[in-house]
Formats: structure tokens, sequence, C-alpha cells
């Protein structure tokens, strides 16, 4: 007899764990999607003289980095029209080929949600974190309406 609750109980223990799992991972699909709704993305690619979006929206920048050097782009100073999401937004992008190849340029991409009306100069720099030397700037004019 003992046997057989021991056994319906790992059954029943299986089955909690499995719900539970389920149920939590689909908490985190949802808290993805709300962070970036891909819908009302601006996306840009490289440096750019100027874009306009509205309040509310995702704006996306996409530029060229490498991704083992050290070097990643940051926010200059902080903008008032502009929020930098969360530390996740942060995500570079390897370049595709077959073979692995130390030092190829991939992409970094910074999200970013709209958060005043107005005009402003976005000041990105490429630099190491813990050096003072700046790679490269990236200047860009933004247009929230």
């Amino acid at each position: 007899m003992s046997a057989y609750l021991a056994e319906r109980y790992c059954i029943i223990s299986l089955l909690v764990i499995a719900v539970f799992i389920t149920c939590n991972n689909k908490n985190k699909k949802v808290a993805i999607n709300q962070s970036i709704p891909m819908a009302d993305t601006l996306k840009i690619e490289g440096c750019q003289d100027i874009f306009k979006t509205e309040v509310g929206s995702i704006v996306e920048i996409k530029l060229e980095a490498v991704p083992g050097s050290g070097y990643q782009w940051l926010l200059k100073d902080s903008s008032q029209l502009l929020q930098l999401l969360d530390r996740d937004s942060l995500k570079f992008i390897r370049p595709d080929t077959k073979q692995p190849t130390p030092g190829l340029p991939g992409h970094q991409i910074l999200h970013f949600k709209a958060i005043n009306k107005g005009e402003e100069t976005l000041t990105l720099i490429n630099k190491r974190v813990w050096e003072t030397e700046i790679l490269d700037t990236c200047v860009i004019r933004i247009e929230v309406n």
C-alpha cells in the first residue's frame, strides 16, 4: 500500500511542477511582448541625420559594432525625449557566417521609448566603459510629435 501512495505522490508532484513551469513561461512571454511592441517600432539602421516619431512609439537604432572587442554604443547624455529601455534591450547581432570569425563586425541594437514631445540631438558614443577614449560618435536629431 505504501508503494502505491508513493507512486501517486510522485505523479501528482510532477503534474504540479509541469503546470507551474507552463504558467511561469506564459507570463514571461507576455512581459517581453509588452516591453517592445514591434508594430509600433521605428527601425533606424546606421547613424542618420534626423528621424521623426510619436510619443509612445519604440525606436530601434541598429549600429555597427564588434561584440567581442569591449566597445559598445552608449548614450552620451540623458535624453529628455527618449527613454532607454531595460538593459536587455542592448543586443548584439553577430554577422551571418558559417565559420566563427573573431573580430568581424556585427551590430548593436538599442531600443528607446519616445516619452515626450519636442526636438533634441541624441549623441551616442562607441567606447569601452572602462576607458575614456571614444572610438566613434553618432549624432542624430530627433523630432517627437
